[in-house]
Formats: C-alpha cells, structure tokens, sequence
C-alpha cells in the first residue's frame, strides 16, 4: 500500500466556480466540477478527490467550493466532513479564497503546507504525476518559496496561460520569468518555438505561512483584512460572519495576477504527466475518443462508448462534438467543427472554438428567463 505524505502536507480542490465556457452543460445551479462531462461515470470534483486521496490522507483534503453548493458537494463526497468543507459566501477569484484556506490551515497546522488545485483537469498518467507532486511537496517544505507546476506544450493552445522559465534552482525547477494568459496564436506559436515558456497547469504549492507572509508584502488592502481577521478570531468572533465580511471587501483578483507576477520568490516546475484543462469544448474535444470523421460523442449516464457512438449520426461533418440526453438520437449533415450540445431545456449548437459567441448566448438566454 503507499504511502501517504506527512500529515502537515494538505490539498485544497477550489469547486466554487461555474463553468460557463461548457454552457449549456454547465450552469449556475449545477456546474461543470459537479457533473460527469467526459461520460466516465464520475463528475470532475469526484475524479479530482479520488486523484489526491491516493496519496494525501482524506483528512487533510480540502474542498473550497460556494454557499449553494454544500449540499451537493457533500452528496457526491459523502466521506468528506464537513470540517473540511469551505464554503465562500460569494465568488471573489482565486486570492481570497486561497487566503482563507491558508488562514484556515494555519490555525490548524502552524507548518502548513498546501497544494491548490483546480477541480476540472484531466490527469492521464497518475504514477508520474503523484511523483511530481510528492517532490514539489517537499522543495516547498524546505524551501520559501512559492511553485507554480508547468507542463511542455504539444500545441499553440490559445485558451491556455504560459508560465516563462528562467535560472534554474534543482532538478526541473526554474525561477519564473513572466506569467501570459491565454496569448494569440502567434505569440503561443513563438512560445513553443523558444522553448522557455510551459503550459500553466493551475496547480500551486508552497507553505501556507510562506503565502500568507509573501500576500503582506504586495497587497496593503489584504494585509489590512488579514488584520482585521486575525484580530476578530482571537476574540472569538463568528467564523461565518467574518468570512462574509472579508469576502464583501476583498478584491476579486486572480492569483497571477494578484500575487505571483508581484513577488520575486516564485518558481515553476516542469512536470511530464499527461495533463489537460477541462474549461472548454474544444479541449474536451481533443481529449476525448474520436469516431470516424474526427467527431466525438459524449455518453450519456449509464451509456458504453460503443452506445453512444450509435446516437449520433453523421453525415459530410467533421471535426464536432456531441452531447446529447439519454435516449435520443440527431443526425448532424455538413457541419465541420461545431459544437452540438443538447440538455433538457436548452439546445446550443455553434461552433466549439467561438468562446465569446458562448459567452453572448449566455447572457441572452439569461435575458430570456428573466
């Protein structure tokens, strides 16, 4: 049986967001971290728990998600307790909530450290990427600085953030140079090309002591929560409530942006497990099994690949990906690189790449309702 990291070694799966470049799967009420998108009988933030709790004691998995989400998130984790369960009043970014789950660690565990984890990648080769994650544990355990976890590029992706590598600090560990989210097809051309830059995974490690000392030092605003905080609690002030207070004035910045791009301690590691972001149709697309004409069918609950390849049925398309309720069958004729995504009230068929014609859509169908 392996053997589980030190007890001061925690994770903390960030489930609060929406999703809302996988609309109309995903929605407000139920987004993509709670649902089965890749048709494997599991939804993204059960995939997610089961990766770390190979290795990390279930005790020391936490899961951050929002206030309307806890009954499902301890439905589809029923061995998570509730202690571990954060729960933010209202979405605020990455920084705020990854401050508190450091605070929160802190009080529980003064030599704290912590993995942040998004709740919608794909890990496709699960030995390497345990290794990794068990060494980078460690390089932040001994080390005061802040590790961002990198993968080498296949593709110019352009819905994917770089992260620039500089000096090198061990064995496929740099100092980063620059963070760039989400560039052109040109400059992610000229990326893979100089062989500095990797592709920004959203994994981050380092000591919650280390973070929350290092978020002092760029951000006064913070600093006077933190404060603010740290005084109520030793008073024995309402958790709740000061939570909902800090959330209501903290800035609603992402952690790049925020913290790493500001701070000369930050480090990326190059790692080599198969690694993919589930934020959009087009990487579930790649990742996903193709029919003949390079299309892809999602099955849908209690379906077999082969089943759902049989609901399908193209006719001169390539290139499209389908998601459809059990029971039904399209038939889809010239159509090349489309998305064709069907839920019980909303039908969405556009093209898989067109992120911002998704985002319009989204709003006009929000229109509609209300």
């Amino acid at each position: 049986m392996e053997q589980f990291l030190p007890k001061n070694y925690f994770c903390v799966i960030l489930a609060g967001g929406i999703g809302t470049r996988l609309w109309p799967a995903s929605r407000q009420e139920m987004p993509k971290q709670f649902l089965d998108i890749l048709g494997t009988g599991e939804t993204l933030l059960q995939a997610t728990y089961k990766r770390y709790a190979r290795f990390i004691n279930k005790e020391n998995i936490i899961v951050m998600s929002n206030e309307r989400y806890k009954d499902l998130t301890m439905e589809q984790l029923p061995e998570l307790t509730v202690g571990n369960l954060l729960l933010e009043p209202m979405r605020r970014n990455t920084v705020p909530s990854v401050v508190w789950a450091s605070i929160h660690l802190t009080r529980i565990c003064p030599d704290a450290v912590m993995l942040v984890t998004p709740a919608d990648q794909l890990i496709t080769d699960e030995a390497t990427f345990e290794a990794d994650m068990r060494r980078a544990f460690d390089y932040v355990a001994t080390n005061e600085r802040l590790l961002t976890v990198g993968v080498t590029p296949t593709h110019p992706e352009t819905s994917y953030g770089y992260i620039q590598m500089n000096g090198q600090r061990a064995e496929n560990i740099f100092e980063v140079k620059s963070f760039t989210e989400k560039p052109e097809e040109q400059f992610a051309r000229m990326f893979i090309e100089s062989r500095e830059f990797l592709w920004n995974t959203g994994l981050f490690l380092w000591s919650a002591r280390t973070f929350l000392q290092t978020i002092r030092q760029v951000s006064s605003e913070i600093t006077e929560i933190l404060q603010r905080m740290k005084d109520m609690l030793s008073v024995g002030e309402d958790v709740p409530a000061l939570i909902q207070q800090a959330f209501s004035i903290c800035p609603n910045i992402p952690l790049e942006t925020g913290v790493l791009e500001k701070v000369d301690n930050v480090d990326v590691m190059m790692c080599r497990f198969g690694w993919s972001d589930l934020g959009t149709w087009t990487q579930v697309f790649n990742i996903l099994p193709k029919t003949r004409g390079n299309n892809v069918v999602i099955s849908a609950e209690g379906d077999t690949e082969a089943d759902a390849a049989k609901t399908a049925l193209f006719y001169s398309s390539t290139d499209c990906i389908v998601k459809l309720p059990k029971g039904k069958i399209a038939t889809i004729q010239d159509l090349h690189g489309y998305a064709i995504i069907d839920t019980p009230d909303i039908l969405m068929i556009c093209r898989k790449d067109d992120l911002q014609s998704i985002r319009n859509f989204v709003n006009d169908v929000t229109l509609l309702e209300n």
